[in-house]
């Protein structure tokens, strides 16, 4: 099975999933609370019920889109993943909201209380509920911090803590649910099936999120071998170890690297590979400035023990099925492509690179691409400082009927440049695009 099937089926595999998971939650909601119909208050109470088993659905949704699942993350390209992440917290806000409200209404139907002695009557009597209140504040905060104009103004390193805060969320809310939940009083095989989708989801969260990483780092023992600059202001981070020729990535993956240095060792961050595999040495390059983070790589000491989460993504060159390949770059997003544009000239593809910079000082990996040049790679730079840019008119002579072009940047250059292609005839499957923006 080649690499587009296995993709697709993986895919088909993950929506089949998420409707057969849906499909039991109702029918499990149905057969727990749809005798409350007849009852006053009792219409929203069941609704109420079914907004609280979604948002339990949304939120193990959450942890399975963030754990590094390898099926997930190398069916999904990263910015999908990340939509898909997005709009669940949306649906997992909104209905947290919804079964708040309609409990509230409902038992205050029932009760004859007025909405906020109600609220308060649930949280004080009702086994864990008050827990539970905690856990959506949680999420909620979470959430805020997520919205594109707070997350810009805020460091990576504090949005990620602020994520971390979740796991603690998520367990204050199921106590509630086990506990508390109408649906799972008279439903033993309601209850175990739930059971089933956290040990499931958490099992799975361990596994990929904090055992693998741990254990190929005990393989490895990698460690900080050399730091060289390539350009004005970006550095490459050469990593070495025990056998690390044993080391399996695909090009064009990526990990999370954590390097344990003060001032370091409790943050990692995501960077592509921008060395072949089957070398002595791993390779990453990072722009000081980009980040704090960034900017501190290049005064890390040799011999500084290294973690590596990964490798993940599906920026690879397994898609690049045409025999013309065109890669567009945006400063330090021409990383990734050192790690197989020898593979792919290699075998017989023709391959364009259009490297978009602001200034020629930032022009990185100028010896490696010369040679690369040298074995037939085409190479276009557009400084923005003197007025060149990658637009319409710079695309259209390297689009061609079946052109498959690769696309790694800034966030917003890459959303352009994608719809630059459209523009010229390219139908969404033959872009790929590899977008790191959290």
């Amino acid at each position: 099975m080649d690499t587009k099937t296995t993709r697709t089926s993986f895919r088909r595999l993950f929506y089949t999933g998420l409707v057969a998971s849906i499909t039991i939650l109702l029918i499990g909601w149905w057969l727990g609370s749809g005798d409350m119909f007849h009852l006053p208050g009792g219409q929203l109470i069941a609704l109420g019920r079914l907004f609280g088993l979604l948002a339990t659905f949304s939120i193990l949704l959450e942890v399975l889109l963030i754990g590094r699942i390898p099926f997930i993350e190398e069916s999904f390209d990263l910015h999908e993943n990340m939509e898909l992440h997005r709009l669940n917290g949306y649906l997992m806000l909104l209905s947290i909201s919804a079964h708040i409200v309609f409990f509230v209404i409902g038992y205050g139907v029932g009760g004859h209380l007025g909405w906020w002695p109600q609220f308060l009557q649930l949280n004080t009597q009702f086994e864990d509920v008050f827990k539970a209140t905690i856990g959506t504040m949680i999420f909620f905060a979470a959430t805020a911090v997520s919205v594109q104009a707070v997350r810009k103004r805020m460091r990576y390193e504090i949005w990620f803590l602020s994520h971390l805060t979740i796991y603690a969320a998520v367990l204050l809310t199921f106590l509630h649910q086990v506990n508390s939940g109408g649906d799972f009083v008279k439903q033993q095989w309601f209850v175990a099936y739930w059971y089933m989708l956290y040990l499931l989801v958490f099992g799975l969260l361990g596994i990929y999120r904090f055992i693998r990483p741990l254990y190929i780092t005990l393989k490895h023992r990698f460690k900080v071998s050399e730091i060289v600059s390539e350009g004005e202001g970006i550095y490459s981070i050469y990593v070495t170890g025990r056998n690390i020729e044993q080391y399996a990535f695909r090009p064009g993956q990526y990990a999370t690297w954590w390097f344990i240095a003060p001032g370091m060792w409790w943050e990692g961050h995501p960077f592509s590979f921008s060395v072949a595999p089957q070398k002595d040495r791993l390779r990453l390059t990072a722009k000081a400035g980009s980040g704090d983070f960034s900017a501190k790589l290049q005064n890390l000491a040799v011999g500084t023990p290294v973690i590596i989460d990964g490798p993940r993504g599906a920026f690879t060159l397994e898609r690049a099925t045409s025999p013309d390949i065109l890669l567009i770059a945006g400063g330090i997003g021409v990383a990734p492509y050192l790690s197989y544009i020898d593979q792919l000239i290699g075998e017989g593809k023709r391959v364009t690179l259009l490297y978009a910079v602001r200034h020629p000082k930032q022009i990185a990996f100028r010896n490696e691409l010369a040679a690369l040049q040298g074995r037939g790679l085409r190479i276009e730079v557009y400084v923005s400082g003197n007025n060149r840019y990658i637009d319409q008119a710079a695309i259209a002579p390297f689009v061609g009927p079946n052109t498959v072009a690769y696309i790694c940047g800034p966030d917003g250059m890459s959303k352009d440049i994608e719809t630059l292609l459209k523009h010229n005839g390219f139908p969404q499957k033959r872009i790929i695009s590899e977008r790191f923006a959290f």
